[in-house]
């Protein structure tokens, strides 16, 4: 019995220590037609480095949208396809951020029908970019 209980106080401390207080902010969805899209990153909490992007595309009456092709890229790479993640509307990326308070996530979207978008979403929230900002 006292190995169980050590075996799960063990656990529990490891899960605590995977844990963060920090939390990511993340830009308002942005509406394409009928499409709203909204993003959200892996970590919740950007880091310079690799990054995975999150594009979520929700039509308003119809739940989730799938029939959309998506790219996305940032200041520090090409356009790349999002894979979808099953057919939830989900789109997926890992791409590179140098500057988190500066840089952009570019979403480039086509339909199945052929109509195409570009949403521009910033990875910093307005107070984040005005860091360090010199004001005159």
């Amino acid at each position: 019995m006292k190995g169980i209980l050590v075996v799960l106080m063990f656990a529990a401390s490891l899960l605590s220590g995977c844990s963060t207080d920090e939390e990511g902010w993340l830009p308002p969805p942005q509406q394409w037609h009928d499409i709203s899209i909204r993003i959200e990153t892996r970590p919740t909490v950007l880091r310079p480095g690799m990054n995975e992007f999150l594009v979520i595309a929700n039509r308003q009456q119809h739940g989730f949208s799938s029939d959309l092709i998506v790219d996305v890229r940032t200041e520090h790479s090409n356009w790349r396809q999002a894979m979808p993640d099953g057919a939830l509307g989900v789109y997926r990326r890992a791409l590179p951020v140098k500057d988190v308070s500066h840089d952009h996530l570019y979403v480039r979207i086509t339909r199945s029908n052929g109509d195409k978008g570009k949403l521009v979403f910033p990875l910093a929230s307005p107070e984040q970019n005005n860091e360090g900002a010199i004001s005159h």
